[in-house]
């Protein structure tokens, strides 16, 4: 089973954003050395600690940082994008770096109100109705056929036609997964923030999977929080930092990065020391037979193609450790 990766270039407590990008790079050429397939970048916008939001740029940059794996989106949220400049982003970078691009495709805004409408410029596009369609005027682009009664069927995308990258559809939900299944694409879900919901989403994509040009069966993925270390006191004080950063979030604010120290000074309340109980229940946090037992549950109840390891870990290095125990745990699937 292949193993992949997905970053966010966490801005580190007291850092840059020049810091966030070269960690995210680090991180990529240390996946690649261990035997990961993919590394994948998120898309969030005005969130102080995330410096991922430009995805095909940082895409650009890492691709040209490593030599073998496969670098892509997870994912370009397509409704904040119009499917011309996407398909040109990822000609591009197929231009650039040949058959090593994947693109990811969610349909979520990664961001608060305000920044959607931003983006978007309009509150017409602030809607889910019209993904399905944005989804098929991308693949357009990429592929030709558009039919005539559709206006954009003119428009030649260079780069883009005859350059499409290998793309999934990805999702925190039944709709996505009925997407994915309807247009015969492969389906990334993402358990690392969504754990109630997978084993549902999976069946009900499998159930209703398409054969599509892509796929002549059903292929899936998940994505899970990995924090591992041999020390259980060294995986408290690197999960803690995001966890306190997550209950802010809850509360309305967008915090600047928690520094370890922060957060190890803190003191959460019963009710928050239960959240956070609840929202770790499914992830893969602890030494590395925790992981292990907790990593073999899910791909047990899943039966996944793929799993994607999604460090929420602190620091560069806690982030590095977590890739190489999981790396050690599997090393056949790794190497």
């Amino acid at each position: 089973m292949p193993l992949n990766v997905l970053d966010l270039a966490s801005r580190p407590a007291g850092g840059s954003n020049a810091d966030a990008v070269a960690g995210t790079i680090r991180l990529a050429r240390e996946a690649e050395r261990l035997g990961y397939r993919r590394f994948w970048v998120a898309e969030h916008h005005g969130m102080p600690a995330i410096a991922s939001s430009a995805p095909a740029v940082l895409i650009a940059g890492i691709a040209a940082a490593t030599e073998r794996i496969r670098v892509g989106s997870g994912g370009v949220m397509l409704p904040n994008h119009a499917p011309l400049v996407v398909a040109e982003q990822f000609g591009t970078l197929r231009a650039l770096y040949g058959d090593r691009i994947d693109l990811g495709i969610g349909r979520a805004p990664g961001t608060d109100g305000a920044t959607a409408m931003a983006l978007r410029r309009s509150a017409e596009g602030l809607g889910v109705d019209d993904f399905p369609q944005q989804l098929l005027d991308l693949f357009g682009f990429f592929h030709g056929g558009m039919s005539d009664a559709n206006p954009l069927h003119t428009i030649t995308a260079v780069p883009g036609l005859g350059d499409a990258p290998q793309v999934w559809l990805l999702g925190s939900s039944g709709y996505s997964a009925q997407v994915a299944a309807a247009l015969g694409l492969p389906f990334a879900f993402a358990h690392h923030f969504a754990g109630e919901n997978t084993e549902a989403a999976l069946d009900l994509y499998r159930s209703r999977f398409e054969p599509g040009e892509q796929l002549s069966e059903p292929h899936t993925m998940i994505a899970v929080n990995v924090i591992a270390d041999d020390d259980p006191a060294r995986v408290r004080a690197l999960s803690l930092p995001g966890q306190l950063s997550f209950l802010r979030m809850r509360r309305g604010l967008k915090p600047e990065p928690v520094s370890v120290e922060e957060a190890l000074a803190y003191e959460f309340s019963p009710a928050e020391e239960e959240f956070i109980a609840a929202r770790n229940a499914r992830q893969a946090i602890g030494t590395p037979d925790q992981v292990r037992a907790r990593l073999d549950a899910l791909v047990a109840s899943t039966g996944v193609d793929e799993l994607m390891v999604s460090s929420g870990a602190a620091t560069v290095e806690g982030r590095i450790r977590s890739l190489e125990v999981v790396a050690e745990l599997y090393p056949a699937e790794a190497h």
